[in-house]
């Protein structure tokens, strides 16, 4: 098919801007452009913009200034590839066993049983268990509902903070922390369950 029944490719106007065609090939080319505005006026803007590219005296950026452009494109890209539908679910306390326990419970010199929390957050509930061991606390449980062992959990005080994970069964047990007021971030999936006010001690 002739080419000049149709307007001329780009790549063929670059060619022809930088001189790269044969004369054969340049003479119809030229033909063609002198009874077609749009291709004339393509032509017109590709030799423009050669010229300015060969007139261009601009320096290369340093390569360290490239390379911490690059970083800083690809940490965007990650973020805005990362979910940003995140649900935060506040938990809401729906037992406490230091409030139903009878004070004669417990006989004197007995160790205090566990206190028990349970939580309701959404599809989910949290049973959490509070410990003293000495001066120190343990701070245990599990989830039950839509959860997965593997799940980030952490437990967070004025001055400590402890990660871990849940087990294959969605249990959890924190090392000993010291007395104080905590708050209980549980991860699951595209939702953040929060448990505030957890005093310890």
């Amino acid at each position: 098919m002739n080419i000049l029944s149709h307007h001329i490719p780009f790549a063929t106007l670059v060619d022809l801007s930088e001189g790269r065609l044969p004369a054969e090939g340049r003479a119809e080319l030229v033909a063609h452009m002198s009874s077609c505005s749009r291709c004339a006026a393509q032509a017109a803007r590709m030799e423009q913009t050669i010229e300015l590219m060969r007139a261009d005296k601009s320096e290369d950026a340093p390569s360290h200034l490239l390379a911490r452009t690059i970083r800083l494109f690809r940490a965007r890209a990650a973020n805005a590839a990362a979910p940003s539908g995140l649900r935060r679910i506040l938990a809401a306390l729906s037992f406490d066993s230091e409030q139903r326990l009878p004070a004669f419970g417990v006989r004197a010199g007995q160790p205090a049983p566990a206190r028990r929390l349970l939580f309701n957050a959404g599809e989910n509930d949290i049973d959490v268990r509070i410990k003293a061991r000495g001066e120190e606390w343990i701070v245990s449980g599990q989830v039950f509902g839509k959860c997965s062992g593997g799940a980030d959990i952490e437990l967070r005080g004025a001055t400590e903070v402890t990660r871990g994970q849940l087990n294959d069964f969605c249990e959890f047990t924190f090392p000993a922390v010291s007395a104080g007021m905590y708050t209980l971030r549980l991860r699951l999936g595209d939702a953040e369950i929060e448990i505030p006010d957890i005093e310890l001690g």
